[in-house]
Formats: C-alpha cells, sequence, structure tokens
C-alpha cells in the first residue's frame, strides 16, 4: 500500500505508508540526584520514568578552537586542522567517559563533530552517573527528523524532455554557461540528503566515483552510515536525494536539469527512509568534512566537498543540536546550503538548521516568481535574523529520480540546491571564492532581485519571505570576478 505524502523540507511525493509519518525520540530519566537533575533534560527524565530505561546523548564541555581556521588559506591545511582540532579534543575529554561507559557495558556511538556520546540505552543508575560528571555539560534526548508529512503529490509524465528547464532559465544559470562558459568545472557538491542513484543517465557522469569505462570507486565519494543500501555503492530508496542533486548537477544530453553540470558529485545518506536518524545526520555531517572509504576509516578532509546541500530539517527552528556541525562546515570552508521549511504561510516558521546565523536558507518560488504558500517565513529565533537568506525556484521542479527517470516535486528541498549550484558555479568562476563563505554569501546577497514582501518584517531589500530576494545566477557570476 502507498500514501501521498509531502517532505516537510521537500519534494512531494509518494512513499510507502509504513514511512510516511514521522517520528520523534523523546527519552528520560528518573531518582535524579541533586547533583545531575539540573543537566538532564525533562524529556529524558519523563521516559526514563516511563520505561525504566532510555537512550540519550551526553555532551560534554571541552570544545575545540576552530578561530585559527579562516586564516589558513591552504585548502588542504585548513581541512586537517579543523578536522585535528576536533578530534583532538573529542579523544582527550571522552576518554573518561567511554571508559566507565565499558565498564557498564553500556553501548553507545562517539562523535567527535558535536563532542558528544550517543547512548543507545541506559538505566537510571548510569543517568545518574553520567550527568554527575564534571566534564559533562548536559544530556539531552535522541531525535529524528522526516522529510514526509502527509499531503499532496506533483509528479509529471516520467520520460526525459530534450529542454532547458524553466528553472534553470529563471535564475539564467543557461545564460551562464553560454557567457562565461562556466559549468561548475573543478568544484565538488555535496549532498546529505536520501541517497543518489549514482548510474542515473542525468547523475553518472558528474559523479566523483566514476573512474570511467563503467569503473567506480565509491570510497570517499559515498557514506551509508546506517547500512540502507543492499550494496556497496549509493543508492536511493526514496527518491528525494537523486532529485535534489539532479539540480545541482544534472545533465542527460540535450535534457539540462542541473545548475552546474560539470561539477562532481560524492552523497552520504543522514537520511534512512523518509526520516532522518541524528546518528547518521552527525555521521554524515562528519564525512562531508573529512570523507572516509566505505568502512569509515583513513579520513581525507583535502577531499571534502565545496559546498554541501542540505534539504532536510526539523521544523522546530530552535533545534541547535546541528550547529556544531555547521560551524566546524564554516571554519573548514564549506558553504552550509539548506532548505528553509515548508511550514508556511506564516511568520517564523523557518526550521532548523537553515535558522541558524551561519547556516544558508533558500525559501522557494514558482514559476511567475511568487513566493510558495509553503515555503516557510522567518524571522530566525535566533537574533530575530532575516530568514530565508535568499529564494529559489521551488514549485514544481523538475529533475532525476530512480530508477533512470524523471519528475516534478515542490518544495524549500527543491529551491535550495539551486543555490549550492550557484555556489558551484561562482567558484568554478573565481577559484579564490573557495573556502570564502563570507564572501559568497555577499556575492549571492547583492545580486539577488529584491521583492518588496514586508508582512513577516524587513525591508523591500531583505524580509522574513524572500530573505535578499530571487536568486539571479547570472548576475551573480558576472559580480564574482576575478
Amino acid at each position: 500500500m502507498r500514501t501521498v505524502a509531502t517532505s516537510r523540507f521537500g519534494a512531494r511525493f509518494v512513499v510507502p505508508t509504513a514511512i510516511a509519518l514521522m517520528t520523534v525520540g523523546l527519552i528520560g530519566a528518573s531518582q535524579l540526584t541533586a547533583s545531575a537533575s539540573g543537566k538532564v533534560d525533562p524529556r529524558v527524565t519523563s521516559q526514563m520514568q516511563a520505561h525504566g530505561k532510555a537512550g540519550f546523548w551526553v555532551l560534554l564541555h571541552a570544545r575545540a578552537d576552530l578561530s585559527r581556521a579562516p586564516s589558513i588559506h591552504n585548502w588542504n591545511a585548513r581541512g586537517a586542522f579543523v578536522v585535528h582540532q576536533l578530534k583532538s579534543v573529542a579523544s582527550a575529554s571522552q576518554q573518561g567517559l567511554r571508559a566507565y561507559l565499558d565498564r557498564q557495558h553500556v553501548a553507545y556511538q562517539s562523535f567527535w563533530i558535536v563532542n558528544g556520546i550517543r547512548v543507545a540505552g541506559a538505566d537510571a543508575g548510569v543517568l545518574n552517573s553520567v550527568a554527575a560528571r564534571s566534564d559533562v555539560a548536559r544530556v539531552v534526548p535522541t531525535w529524528s527528523t522526516a522529510l514526509v508529512d502527509t499531503g499532496g503529490v506533483h509528479v509529471t509524465a516520467r520520460v526525459r524532455p530534450d529542454a532547458v528547464q524553466w528553472n534553470i532559465k529563471f535564475i539564467g544559470a543557461n545564460k551562464v554557461w553560454k557567457k562565461f562558459g562556466d559549468r561548475g568545472e573543478g568544484v565538488v557538491v555535496g549532498g546529505i540528503d536520501t541517497g543518489v542513484q549514482f548510474d542515473h543517465p542525468a547523475l553518472v557522469n558528474s559523479y566523483r566515483g566514476n573512474l570511467g569505462g563503467g569503473n567506480f570507486n565509491h570510497n570517499y565519494n559515498w557514506w551509508d552510515p546506517s547500512n540502507i543500501c543492499a550494496q556497496p555503492a549509493p543508492c536511493d530508496n526514496v527518491g528525494h536525494g537523486s532529485h535534489t542533486m539532479g539540480t545541482m548537477v544534472g545533465l542527460d544530453g540535450a535534457t539540462k536539469i542541473g545548475v552546474a553540470p560539470k561539477a562532481k558529485w560524492i552523497e552520504a545518506k543522514g537520511c534512512e527512509t523518509n526520516s532522518c536518524s541524528d546518528a547518521a545526520l552527525l555521521s554524515a555531517g562528519q564525512f562531508m568534512l573529512a570523507p572516509t572509504n566505505l568502512n569509515g576509516k583513513k579520513p581525507k578532509a583535502a577531499l571534502r566537498p565545496d559546498v554541501v546541500n542540505n534539504s532536510w530539517g526539523d521544523p522546530n527552528g530552535g533545534n541547535t543540536f546541528y550547529q556544531a556541525t555547521v560551524n566546524a562546515w564554516v571554519a573548514s570552508g564549506i558553504f552550509p546550503q539548506f532548505a528553509n521549511g515548508n511550514s508556511g504561510p506564516s511568520c517564523g516558521t523557518v526550521g532548523a538548521p537553515g535558522s541558524y546565523v551561519n547556516s544558508y536558507g533558500a525559501g522557494a518560488f514558482d514559476i511567475n516568481g511568487t513566493i510558495a504558500s509553503f515555503s516557510s517565513r522567518g524571522p530566525s529565533p535566533f537574533s530575530n535574523e532575516i530568514k530565508p537568506n535568499i529564494s529559489a525556484p521551488g514549485v514544481s521542479v523538475f529533475s532525476s529520480v530512480p530508477t533512470n527517470s524523471y519528475a516534478s516535486f515542490s518544495g524549500t528541498s527543491m529551491a535550495s540546491p539551486h543555490v549550492a549550484g550557484t555556489v558551484a558555479l561562482l567558484i568554478s568562476k573565481n577559484p579564490a571564492l573557495r573556502g570564502d563563505i563570507t564572501q559568497l554569501r555577499s556575492i549571492l546577497d547583492t545580486t539577488a532581485v529584491d521583492v518588496n514582501a514586508t508582512t513577516c518584517g524587513g525591508t523591500v531589500a531583505d524580509n522574513n519571505v524572500f530573505g535578499e530576494g530571487r536568486l539571479d545566477a547570472f548576475a551573480a557570476v558576472k559580480a564574482a570576478g576575478p
């Protein structure tokens, strides 16, 4: 049986009924000591009281100092510095806690990008002991977010048209190709999504793991932290990730669906199905910072992407859990691109991580340039920041889906990869922009087409409906230099 569903941060499409609903894990503790109670989230407490056992995150006080990273001009050295700092701090500060959990025979997973440990399940005694430790800052619930909610579907006949798609023309990407000969050459885009059909005709040529002659090397180009795919090769069991990747780099003969069709792509499957677990998203975030082989070993920060598209998110714009990951990406020079959310048209509906001040969030508009009713509005709960940062095509966007097919989806999920693809064009045009997040944001901001839409606050030049305005890839690349 199937049910019609719509991604809260992306496409409206058909998914299996069993995975159509969002699930959020809430866990907790009981009988906390005075020294522990102030650190433990009440949701952990209530779950422990209800079940006598719970899983939870243990976040430690120690934080890596990444402030020097932006001043390191060598790309490889900058990436290596960030990873070394994060890993060193996590290894040293987690040592005592990990030893305790080992003695208690508690299953856990350690992460260095947030300096946290995800405890699979423990009783109140363990929770008390963990929370009472001086090196522990907080104990918070495990969580998951979902790509899917109930709603409508908008899918075209899955055939290949021989044309440049409306969304590509609207932002002027095709003019960039013709005027500047810039199609994203020399740039790597990353995606954290439901995976990618790597051998899709529109995607196979731009896959970094494609060695030519029908040979592929998926090491450092693909990561499946939850081991969902049957083979050690990229797969997409939902279709969402293949669609967003197609908007960034897709090209199938005369079918031009991608903004930067000559850029290379890598992918991490942060969303197991239509939902994305906390562990998978954090693991995907680490992979983007330092890609690994298929066994998760031998990380190489030099192989990290220039920009990462994230067409997923939490409707709760105040969720700070991914903030450390975004901070690490920015320090490393990775442009953090996020969908703004599909909870509009009310104001203050921006989701996280798109709501973060240092994330770049995209709203969605249609073929007429009208903002989509579903496109989430700002302001952000963080410093009352204007969100989205910019808006891009996100209604009836035609792109690649498994297997060797095409479909039109709607959502800010579809808008976000337009911005990521434009970042690839900017860096390809002017390689000096690689890693310069401030300058890349400034170019996108100043070349966007202003829209008078101040119903949620802001100005004509920058408001909480369109952000800085409609994305204009041609104007941005023209302004990029050198």
